[in-house]
Parts: C-alpha cells; structure tokens; sequence
C-alpha cells in the first residue's frame, strides 16, 4: 500500500468490507468520484483525498438493501448502514457504511448520531427519461425533493437566480403541502414520482441522487465495469470511466489540481475514538424532535432569505464587472497589436500578467454563476485563448470561449477557427485518454497536421503514437523507433519548450538509447512542467520517482503550516 495517512488507511479497510459484502451477494458498484480519479490516474489515493465514493444503481442499492434487512451476519462487527429510511434526522438521499469505532462528524449529520463515524458513501444512480423536457422535469423534481429532504442547509446553490427564483416558488408551495398532509408522505410521493419517470431498461442516462449538483452520465460509460488497481486491491471502476470524469470533472480530468483548489472535507475526525463517545455527550442534553423542528423553520426561513441574498450578491457582482472592468479595459484597450506580438514570441508568462486582472474579475464566481460578461475585444480575446491552446490548455481556452457564447452576436472568423482547434484538441484527447483508440488517433494526426502542424496536442499525439509501436517491438528493433521519438521531441520542445508530456516521453527514448544520466535529468524537469497525473505514473512506473509521494509531503509541510 502507498504512503497513506491514518484515515485513508482505514477508508481503505472500509472498502475491502463492502467489496467482499458486494461480491458475496452478486451486488454490482463502482468506485466514484476522488476515489475512481486517484484510481485510473495513479492507482491510488488522491494526496489529499478523506473520504470514498461508490456508485450503485437504484436496483442495486435496492438488492444490498434488501441483503442488509433481511439476511444475518452480514456486517461485521462495529459497521452499520446508515440511510434516509432507517435512521431518524438522517436527512440525506446518500446512504453510508459506517465504522462506528471511529468519528467523523459534519454539521449537517450531527443530530442524527448513527451516521458520525467514517464512512463510504453510496452514491444512488436513478435511470431517467430519454425526452429532453421529461428529463427536465425530472431534474426539476430532484432538486424540489432534496430540498425538502434536508432541514439542515439550502442545497441547491448552485442554481443561477432565475433558476432558484422557479425552484424556490415550487419548494414553497410543496411546504404547505407538507404542513397539510405531513412530510413523509409528501417525500414518499415525490420518491415515488422520481422513480416512475424510466426504468433502467429504457433508459440511456442516470442521474445521480444528490441535490447539490445534477451530474448526469451516459449509461454506457458503466456498462459491465471494469477492475483497476486501487492501493493493495483490485476495485470496479465504470467501463468508460473517462467519459464519466469528462462529465463530473470536465476535460481536464487527468490533470491533478493545485493545493488551493483541492477539495476536503470539514469535519471533526478522530480515528481512535467511536463517535457516541462524541454524540452521547450531546444528545443527551438536547431534545432533538424539538431541535429538528426549529431547523426546519430556520431552513425555511433561509431559503426564503437565500434568494434575496442571490439579488443583493448578483447586484455586486454586476456593479464590480461595471467599476473594475474599466481597469481591464484601460489595461488592455488599444494593446491588441501589442499582445499578439507577445504571443508570436511565445511571452506566455507577460501575457498571464496582462491579462490577470480580466481573468480575475471574469471568474469571481457570481459573476460567472450569473453569466456576467466582462468587456474585452475579440482580437484580446483570441490572444488570451490561443496562448492558452499553444501551451496545450485547451480547456481552459475553451471556458472563455464559452463566456463568449453568451454573447449573442456571431464571431469573427478567427475565433471560428480557433473553435475549431478547440475541438480537434478535445477530439484527440478522447481519442487517446478516453478511448485509447489508436487508428483514431491516427486519423486525426493524418486530417489535420498539415493544417495544424506546430499544435503541441498533434506533436503530443504523434508522439503517443510512435511510443506505442516502439513499445511493441523487441529491444534491438525499437532503437529506431526510440531515436525518431527523440528527434520529435526535439522539435517539439523547441516550438514548446515547457511541455512536460514530451519532456517525459524524450526522456524514456532516451533511457532506451542508453543516455541514462540526460534521461534521469529530464524525467525530474518532467514531473515539474505538467500537472498531469498519468504522465507523473508514467513516470514512476518508468523510473521509480514519485511525484505523488513530493505532493503528498507539499501538502502535509502547507497543512501544518496552516
């Protein structure tokens, strides 16, 4: 097992648990989230990950609920299964397998006590409809259900202020018919009516049971799943699992994120201590049917506030685009020959810097949320993006790409063609990360090099290519292979001089031909010019160097320091 701290250890003791529950009963899961991403990426624990995820569709869940009610001896000793309908003030759609010998308490799951111990969640994939507006009323009902469901926070925040201003009109109505009929039978009705809308043989779709984002995958992308390495174990990922990060994660997926934006989880942990050593101290002081009554008038009355705070926050956001965007216009107004000389010269770090203050304002997140759109001109626009596409960040170019869409009135012919660049990297990048199709690959290398012949996502592609045919060959008949791939990335790193992917195949050819000491030297500078984790397992896989192992000291020295 990998360097893992103590509460990935016994998640991990945890995942063994219910595997062997799951494979016991002929129950089909697979792993989700942070813990399906460290595991294709880098067969492991993501650095700083403290929790684990399962996927399970409903009839699945329905089959381990089923085995978990009715059959003996199943858990072991000191686990339980926590869920909506078994646990009183557990108002959550996500069920849990629970280690009660341990804590780990949240806000929103303390007055229910038997879900405060670590945990694996489970998270519930419901079929849904094929028609565009039944799954938009399908989703339309979700987010109404979750939200009555929970008395302990507004959930659905990340719905824009007309999208609220409709969701919040519905929940109040359904509140008063709550207050008449009585909330488990109005929660039983719409669970009923979430589950009427398809069944899993008709549908081509799932959605996850989760109010607080609507992640809808394909169904092929489960399929039968397939078994990847995870730590000391082998798990279930989903057949597709690549297509399923596209969605959840967007298109940068493979791309491990820096400390600020990794996400953890706000909880009190303690590994050593059962949680009623916790929550009995506390329980037993308070009346907790009159607790959860006053959540629920507080939940209503916050969500009534919540769409004022959505006006008053849209309005600030409005009027800081309206006052700082006069900096970002006389930062960049007039420059545009200026900066698009930068970019023929390749000054990506001048342009960062030039460009920062539009991209801060443009990325505040209400301005974002509310689809706000800073001024810039489109000449700028285009400068900013194809900087960002030579680096090979075509993802990243393609999210102010799309904050132009917003703007009705047509592009002009280069940000076409930059569209279609945008597209002819995304394709490559499915081709070989999703798919791994190497006539895909080919054929797209073969449509568009002459066109595109210094795009880095071509060099990168040829490059997969001509690694994969020296790698089939025997030793002595790959040297040719190895001394092409070398020549390549010469010419690749002299158009990009700080690709890190090339950097990391250079250094392999090079290792092949025997120039061990160059190639040990451009291994390291790989691993710290690119962020992508499967080029940092390539890597290690290739050279024993972990950069995962630096992350994860990175982040323990910022933690502490913290």
């Amino acid at each position: 097992m990998g360097r893992l701290n103590t509460v990935q250890k016994n998640l991990f003791q945890l995942l063994t648990e219910i595997d062997s529950i799951c494979k016991d009963h002929g129950i089909e899961y697979f792993l989700a989230g942070g813990t399906a991403l460290g595991t294709v990426r880098n067969h492991a624990f993501l650095p700083w990950d403290d929790d684990i995820d399962l996927y399970i569709t409903r009839d699945n869940w329905n089959k381990l609920r089923d085995v978990l009610e009715n059959e003996e001896n199943v858990l072991p000793e000191g686990r339980s299964f926590v869920y909506n309908e078994n646990t009183k003030y557990y108002c959550n759609p996500i069920p849990r397998y629970v280690d009660n010998t341990t804590t780990a308490i949240y806000k929103s799951q303390a007055l229910a006590g038997k879900a405060c111990g670590q945990h694996i969640e489970l998270l519930i994939m419901d079929p849904i409809p094929k028609d565009e507006e039944k799954k938009q009323e399908y989703v339309e009902l979700l987010h109404l259900y979750t939200e009555l469901l929970s008395p302990y926070f507004v959930v659905n925040k990340n719905l824009s202020i007309d999208g609220w201003k409709k969701h919040y009109e519905l929940y109040k109505d359904y509140c008063k018919i709550v207050d008449k009929e009585g909330e488990e039978k109005v929660l039983k009705e719409l669970e009923d009516k979430l589950a009427s809308f398809a069944s899993d043989e008709d549908c081509d779709t799932y959605c996850m049971r989760w109010g607080i984002n609507t992640l809808i995958y394909k169904k092929e992308h489960y399929g039968n799943g397939r078994l990847e390495r995870f730590e000391e174990g082998e798990f279930p990922v989903g057949e597709k699992a690549e297509g399923i990060f596209r969605v959840a994660y967007g298109d940068s997926w493979m791309y491990i994120p820096e400390y600020e934006e990794q996400v953890v989880h706000n909880a009190l942990q303690d590994i050593e201590t059962p949680f009623n050593e916790y929550t009995d101290r506390y329980l037993k002081k308070i009346n907790r049917e009159s607790v959860f009554k006053q959540y629920r008038e507080n939940k209503r009355n916050n969500a009534s506030a919540y769409y004022y705070r959505l006006k008053v926050n849209y309005l600030i956001a409005k009027e800081k685009v309206a006052v700082y965007s006069k900096r970002v216009s006389k930062k960049l107004d007039g420059r545009e020959d200026e900066l698009r000389l930068a970019l023929e010269n390749k000054e990506y770090e001048y342009l960062s810097q030039e460009f920062k203050d539009y991209i801060t304002l443009q990325f505040i997140p209400d301005v974002r949320k509310n689809n706000i759109i800073v001024p810039i001109s489109d000449k700028n626009l285009a400068t900013l993006v194809m900087s960002l596409i030579e680096q090979g960040k075509y993802y990243d170019a393609n999210k102010f790409l799309n904050i132009r869409k917003i703007n009705d009135e047509p592009y002009d012919d280069e940000l076409v063609e930059i569209e279609k660049t945008i597209n002819i990297c995304r394709d490559l990048s499915i081709a070989r990360y999703d798919k791994k199709d190497e006539e895909m690959v080919k054929e797209l290398i073969k449509e568009y090099e002459s066109e595109y012949p210094n795009l880095i996502d071509i060099y990168r592609a040829k490059l997969w290519i001509k690694e994969k045919i020296a790698i089939a060959k025997e030793k002595n008949d790959a040297i040719e292979e190895y001394e092409s791939i070398d020549q390549l990335c010469d010419e690749a790193l002299e158009i990009h001089p700080y690709d890190g992917e090339t950097m990391a195949i250079q250094a392999k050819a090079k290792l092949e031909l025997g120039n061990k000491e160059e190639a040990m030297e451009l291994y390291n500078k790989a691993i710290f010019n690119t962020r992508n984790g499967i080029i940092w397992q390539k890597v290690e896989d290739e050279t024993g160097i972990s950069r995962i192992d630096m992350e994860r000291d990175l982040i323990e020295e910022l933690n502490y320091e913290d």
